[in-house]
């Protein structure tokens, strides 16, 4: 009859149970004992296991038991999550909530051993546990959470929110339509002073990247720089859709940003071309290989001929040892068409300490023209070192035509 008495005891404070969350990870228990007449047991030594089933197989998942005392007013107060695991259990803090439905299993010893006192399914209360562990706060629009760091991923975040996955983290804005806005904004200080505000904001199929630099005012957030499926486009000046590797900016355009490589293509090739050099060696410098043949230098200068004979006009050709003559063009007077007066140009190379030269390259003019005439020879070659140039310029025939002769030669040459 003792045995029955304490079972029917235990029934009634059984249906007195309330649970609500206690600590961080705990439940809290709360019981009332009471006999089979109502009358509270008050002061006693009772044992309580708990087990926490999972899923349909309910299935053990943790179990602890508390050895409370009831005060006077026979209630007891156990905080399930707290207790003496028992041999074998796995640890309360590997229970995972979110993953099935839990249930509680009560079993009360009050002298006679463990008595099954039923199984009851949780409900909200320690799901709650798996939405923040208490560090989130609720209110009627908002969970928030104050001064501790959120890791998705990451069991040790460094900053507020730290998103970790070996292969991909990102973070997807998304709206119903494409004329809706999501944003980014990147405040640092209070909302007054003369520091900027920044957002980043997708709208209208552009993405805005936005400035508040007037914290002062209510001006609000200004548009600096949009991107789209058009290109770059700044505030000010062109929209830049390109960036051209074209090194030679041929394209003129408003629209395309060279790289680096292509800029420097371009200064290379400028530098380059700007490193060509030339000399003008005029009529007046030519002169006779002839003692007894004097040099004609017709209109102050304009152009040298001789007034007879076959002999040559000779001018020196003084560059720098090393220097690579790249072109020379030869301006003549020809205004005869006859077919055996025709001048001739050549530049000779000879050793300074000898008087035997070679010819490099020659020309010759063929035909005439009132207008005069223009012979270019585009064969570079080098000046070498201990070795004299000579330019020579001679007629086929023989001097004595009026409208004859050398007005200058020009020389393009690099260093």
């Amino acid at each position: 009859m003792n045995y029955l008495y304490k079972i029917t005891t235990i029934l009634i404070f059984g249906i007195s149970v309330l649970f609500s969350i206690a600590h961080a990870q705990s439940i809290n228990y709360k019981a009332v004992v009471k006999d089979v007449n109502g009358t509270l047991i008050s002061n006693d030594l009772i044992q309580v296991q708990f087990n926490i089933l999972k899923g349909v197989a309910q299935t053990n998942v943790y179990s602890e038991t508390h050895t409370p005392t009831t005060d006077d007013n026979g209630i007891i107060i156990v905080n399930i999550g707290e207790g003496t695991p028992t041999s074998g259990s796995p640890t309360y803090n590997t229970i995972d909530w979110a993953s099935d439905s839990h249930f509680l299993q009560v079993l009360i010893n009050i002298g006679d051993g463990l008595v099954d006192m039923g199984t009851t399914e949780f409900k909200a209360v320690p799901y709650a546990i798996t939405s923040g562990d208490k560090s989130w706060e609720s209110e009627i629009d908002n969970v928030h959470v104050i001064s501790k760091n959120v890791g998705i991923g990451t069991s040790a975040p460094t900053e507020l929110l730290e998103i970790n996955d070996a292969d991909s983290a990102g973070i997807k804005l998304v709206v119903p339509s494409f004329s809706d806005r999501s944003k980014i904004e990147f405040r640092n200080g209070a909302e007054t002073g003369s520091h900027s505000f920044y957002k980043i904001e997708n709208r209208n199929d552009f993405l805005r990247f936005e400035i508040d630099s007037d914290l002062t005012t209510a001006t609000g957030y200004e548009n600096l720089m949009t991107l789209s499926y058009l290109g770059l486009g700044l505030q000010n000046g062109t929209r830049i859709n390109e960036f051209s590797t074209d090194g030679t900016f041929a394209d003129n355009s408003d629209n395309k940003v060279p790289t680096e490589q292509a800029v420097k293509e371009y200064v290379d090739s400028a530098v380059s071309a700007s490193s060509e050099k030339n000399i003008v060696i005029p009529a007046v410098a030519f002169t006779s290989n002839q003692a007894l043949t004097f040099v004609n230098y017709v209109n102050f200068g304009a152009f040298a001929q001789k007034t007879s004979s076959n002999g040559f006009l000779v001018a020196p050709l003084t560059l720098p040892q090393g220097a690579t003559v790249t072109s020379m063009t030869f301006y003549l007077r020809d205004s005869s068409n006859a077919s055996n007066v025709n001048l001739q140009c050549a530049v000779l190379s000879g050793i300074q300490t000898t008087s035997i030269f070679s010819i490099l390259f020659s020309t010759s003019t063929f035909g005439g023209s009132s207008s005069g005439m223009t012979l270019t020879h585009n064969t570079p070659f080098t000046i070498e070192s201990n070795r004299q140039y000579i330019i020579r310029v001679t007629p086929t025939s023989t001097w004595g035509t009026a409208d004859f002769g050398i007005c200058s030669v020009k020389v393009t040459y690099t260093e």
